[in-house]
């Protein structure tokens, strides 16, 4: 590593934690305490930086290393660099994303994104990829709800970067691996749903699924909320995903609403978004009117609002919970060791309440 690039690395590391020291430095990075300390002096004779006892700070004066078009934490010259490994870059994942893009720029942070497409030896490859690129924390979205999570977890224990889980159950994680988790409170926003049925004098309350990272968190808040009020047992179907010039989804939504008219069931909660359109559709299609005869509600309020009969929807904050994760990741980067593993960090959906309840 040449002369300058050392440097730099130890500025972003003084930007990123407020102060460096040099043993510790010393350990993380191979480089020894006299070279370390030789760097220091340049950059304090630059005025980029403060010498103290045992390491260095930023200076006290507003012309601090983080500022001006060439300073760190430019796109050119970022404070770090952080991987963002996703299942797709589609439907649910693109307001997680932004909120982690809106959150890393004002930290002046790079994000480097990953894809795994729902296949669990992807996710082990971008964790391997990214830790080899020398990313500074890596952010992991699950690859597919209800895997076995032990190879991930024998990757997370054998790279150096630290990982935080992005609406990922951090259940099953052993005990000595240090990792931070943050996600949605799915259960939450399906007992919100059953809740806001209940209210409108719903006895029962069937639950339409397809396979998604959140599908298995929905399916128990549904049972914890109609236990809880005692409703009778509702039909709970889960849709194939769509292929082109399959009819299956379409024969699933009529069977799904067969059942439920046949046990009595007037509402229904649906997983996602557009397969509540299609039932929506279909149930129109046979005259029922929503909500007078079928109530809906959807699950994830990216298209709700566009439908014939703007549908009543739970929205998981993504946003916010993209953003919450970059925070975590610069905490982790912050403090390192000395701070504690969050596992419990779960945001609360909201309910927007539109003409279909």
């Amino acid at each position: 590593m040449i002369a300058e690039q050392r440097r730099e690395r130890i500025l972003r590391e003084i930007v990123l934690r407020g102060r460096i020291e040099v043993a510790d430095f010393a350990g993380r990075s191979g480089l020894s305490g006299m070279t370390i300390r030789r760097d220091l002096a340049v950059l304090a004779e630059r005025g980029l930086i403060r010498r103290v006892h045992g390491g260095a700070v930023l200076p006290e004066t507003a012309d601090a290393p983080v500022t001006g078009s060439r300073g760190i934490g430019t796109s050119s010259r970022p404070v770090a660099t952080i991987g963002l490994i996703v299942p797709d870059a589609a439907y649910y994942f693109p307001p997680v994303i932004r909120g982690v893009g809106e959150a890393a720029r004002g930290a002046g942070m790079r994000i480097v994104l990953g894809t795994t497409n729902y296949d669990p030896r992807e996710e082990i490859h971008q964790l391997s990829r990214l830790d080899a690129a020398n990313v500074d924390a890596i952010m992991l979205v699950t690859a597919r709800p209800g895997i076995e999570d032990t190879a991930t977890w024998d990757t997370i224990a054998g790279i150096r970067t630290p990982v935080v889980l992005v609406e990922r159950s951090p259940e099953g994680v052993p005990t000595a691996l240090r990792v931070d988790s943050v996600r949605s409170d799915h259960g939450f926003g399906a007992e919100l749903a059953v809740d806001h049925l209940a209210e409108r004098g719903h006895r029962g309350v069937g639950l339409l699924l397809r396979e998604t990272a959140t599908a298995p968190w929905v399916a128990l808040g549904h049972a914890r909320a109609t236990r809880r009020h005692g409703m009778i047992d509702a039909p709970v179907a889960t849709a194939p995903s769509p292929r082109w010039g399959d009819g299956s989804t379409s024969d699933v939504l009529r069977a799904f609403l067969d059942d439920c008219l046949a046990a009595g069931i007037r509402s229904a909660i649906v997983l996602p978004d557009d397969l509540a359109v299609g039932l929506l559709g279909i149930a129109e299609g046979r005259g029922l009117r929503v909500p007078e005869d079928f109530a809906i509600v959807a699950y994830d309020d990216e298209i709700a609002s566009f439908a014939s009969v703007p549908l009543t929807a739970i929205a998981p904050p993504k946003l916010a919970v993209g953003r919450r994760a970059l925070e975590t990741c610069l905490m982790r980067l912050e403090q390192r060791e000395h701070a504690p593993a969050q596992q419990v960090q779960q945001l609360t959906p909201t309910i927007n309440v539109r003409e279909s309840t």
